[in-house]
C-alpha cells in the first residue's frame, strides 16, 4: 500500500463560528494535552466495506456531506489565554488518500487505520477526521476513517458510522439540529449553566465522605516500577457464563446488564484493596436530550458513583447499585475548570486529595446480548459448564495513564467482553486476572447461589486484604 495518490475535496458549511470549548471538548482536551504524543491513544480508528459497484467520486461526495453537516470535523481546537476556543470553519479542503490494496480483507483494513491512527491529531492545524480509500482493482473497496476523539465521542462516532452508510445507499438526511457550537453557548447561560451548578453540588458533597484513595498500600511483590515502559496492561475477559449470568441477574433484581456488571467492578476493587465503600468515575455519555442524539461531538464527562459494600451478597449490592448509578449520572455534566475549584475546596477541607483513578465505562449500544446459548434456568451445571470457556487475553501495555483501574465494556453478540486496564505497580498482571475472574465469579456463583465480594477476591488475598 506504498504508493497512493491524495485527493482533495473542498467543502463549504452554512457557518462558521468562535466559542469556548463545551465542557465535554474540555474533558478530553485535558486528557489529550496530559498524554502529549501518547495522545494518539484516543484515536478512533475504522474500516467499512463499501458498497460493490460504488466510485470514488460518489464516496467523496459523501465525506463532504458528512463534513458540511457535522461542524466538529470543519473544527480546529486550540488554549488560548482566555482558555480552551473551537473555531468551527465554514470553508476548506479535505485530504483523502487513495491507496492500492487488491484483495485487502477486513484485516488489511483494519490495520491500515491503526497505522492511519497512529499519529496523535495536531488539533490547531488538523480537523478531526481522517480519511483514506483503498482500492481493490482500481475500484472502492474500504473507506478508512481515523476520528479524533477530540472531535467526538463514541456516540458521536456511531452517529457518524449510521450516516454513512444512508448516505452511501443514498438516502436523504434530516438536518442536524444541534452542535457543539450550541452546546457551549447553551452552557454558559440558563438551564444548561443551572444542570452545571448542580452537578458540581452533588460532587462536592460526596467527595467529603468517600476514601482518600483504595490504592492505599505498598506496592506488592511483583509490582513493576514506576518507570515501567509496560506498567499499565489491559487484559479482556472473554466469557459466555457472564453474559447469561448478567442477564439472569439483571431480570430477578430488576435493573440493567449494565448496572450489575458496573456493581462487579466496584465491589470487586473495593473488596480486593480492603475498603467498605467503592468509588469510581463513571464515563457519562451526556445525551438525554433528544437534540443531543444526532450530534457529532465530545460530550462525556466523568460521573461520581460511590457504593457501600458491607458484607452481603453481591445480588444485595446490585439490588441498590441502579438508582446509585442513575444519581451519578445525573451528576456527569458540568464545567471542568468549576470542577476544580470544587477538589481545591475539598482537598483544603480534608488536607488532601482524593484519589479518583478507578473508572468504568460501558460502551455497548444495547443492554442485551442477541445471539447466547439457551440455558434453562435451573441448569446450575450447565452455566458452569460455560464458565469453563472463559478465557483471559492480554490486549496491551503503555507507559503512561490516568487510571489505576479501569474496566470498560464492549458489545459482542454471543459473550461478555469485560476489559480491565490496571497500573501493575499496584495490581500485578496476575492480579488484574484475578480481578477479572473474580467479577465473572460473582455474576455466575450469584445465579443459583449466594457469594460476597470477600469471598470472590479470596483466592487473590490468601484471606487478607491486598494491603493487609
Amino acid at each position: 500500500m506504498s504508493s497512493h495518490t491524495t485527493l482533495s475535496v473542498p467543502f463549504s458549511g452554512p457557518r462558521s463560528g468562535q466559542a469556548p470549548m463545551s465542557w465535554g471538548q474540555q474533558a478530553i482536551w485535558r486528557s489529550i494535552r496530559w498524554l502529549d504524543e501518547g495522545a494518539h491513544y484516543f484515536n478512533l480508528p475504522r474500516a467499512h466495506r463499501l458498497p460493490d459497484g460504488i466510485t470514488t467520486e460518489r464516496v467523496l461526495a459523501v465525506l463532504g456531506t458528512l463534513v458540511t453537516r457535522h461542524e466538529a470535523l470543519r473544527t480546529t481546537f486550540e488554549q488560548k489565554p482566555e482558555g480552551p476556543v473551537q473555531t468551527v470553519h465554514a470553508d476548506g479542503t479535505l485530504s483523502v488518500g487513495l491507496h492500492p490494496a487488491d484483495g485487502a480483507g477486513e484485516d488489511e483494513a483494519l490495520a491500515f487505520a491503526r497505522d492511519l491512527a497512529a499519529a496523535p491529531f495536531r488539533n490547531a492545524e488538523e480537523f478531526g477526521m481522517r480519511y483514506a480509500i483503498l482500492t481493490d482493482g482500481g475500484r472502492p473497496a474500504w473507506l478508512v476513517l481515523v476520528v479524533s476523539h477530540q472531535a467526538s465521542d463514541f456516540s458521536g462516532v456511531r452517529v457518524l458510522e449510521d450516516e454513512l452508510g444512508r448516505l452511501l445507499r443514498g438516502e436523504e438526511l434530516d438536518p442536524v439540529p444541534w452542535q457543539p457550537l450550541d452546546q457551549a453557548r447553551h452552557q454558559q447561560e440558563g438551564e444548561g449553566a443551572r444542570r452545571g451548578r448542580a452537578a458540581l453540588d452533588h460532587w462536592e458533597r460526596a467527595l467529603g465522605t468517600v476514601p482518600a484513595t483504595h490504592f492505599d498500600f505498598p506496592p506488592p511483590a511483583g509490582a513493576a516500577a514506576e518507570d515501567d515502559p509496560e506498567r499499565f496492561v489491559r487484559l479482556r475477559l472473554d466469557s459466555v457464563a457472564g453474559a447469561v449470568a448478567a442477564q439472569r441477574l439483571a431480570d430477578r433484581c430488576r435493573v440493567s446488564t449494565s448496572t450489575v456488571l458496573l456493581t462487579a467492578a466496584a465491589v470487586t476493587l473495593a473488596a480486593y484493596t480492603g475498603h467498605d465503600r467503592a468509588v469510581m468515575l463513571l464515563i457519562a455519555g451526556n445525551r438525554n436530550e433528544p437534540r443531543l442524539q444526532s450530534m457529532v461531538g465530545a460530550q462525556t464527562e466523568n460521573a461520581l458513583f460511590t457504593m457501600d459494600v458491607g458484607t452481603g451478597t453481591f445480588e444485595e449490592a446490585v439490588r441498590g447499585g441502579f438508582l446509585t448509578a442513575m444519581g451519578a449520572y445525573r451528576s456527569g455534566e458540568y464545567d471542568p475548570e468549576a470542577m476544580d475549584r470544587v477538589r481545591e475546596r475539598v482537598r483544603a477541607a480534608r488536607g488532601g486529595d482524593v484519589d479518583l483513578s478507578a473508572f468504568f465505562n460501558d460502551v455497548r449500544m444495547q443492554d442485551r446480548w442477541d445471539d447466547l446459548p439457551d440455558l434453562a434456568d435451573d441448569d446450575a451445571e450447565g452455566l458452569l459448564a460455560l464458565r469453563e470457556k472463559s478465557e483471559v487475553s492480554f490486549i496491551g501495555s503503555w507507559a503512561r495513564q490516568d487510571a489505576k483501574y479501569f474496566v470498560h465494556t464492549p458489545y459482542a453478540p454471543d459473550s461478555l467482553h469485560l476489559f480491565l486496564m490496571a497500573d501493575t505497580h499496584y495490581l500485578p498482571v496476575p492480579v488484574i486476572e484475578g480481578l477479572l475472574r473474580a467479577m465473572e465469579a460473582l455474576l455466575v456463583e450469584s445465579v443459583h447461589g449466594r457469594i460476597t465480594p470477600a469471598e470472590a477476591v479470596a483466592p487473590l488475598r490468601g484471606g487478607t486484604t491486598a494491603a493487609r
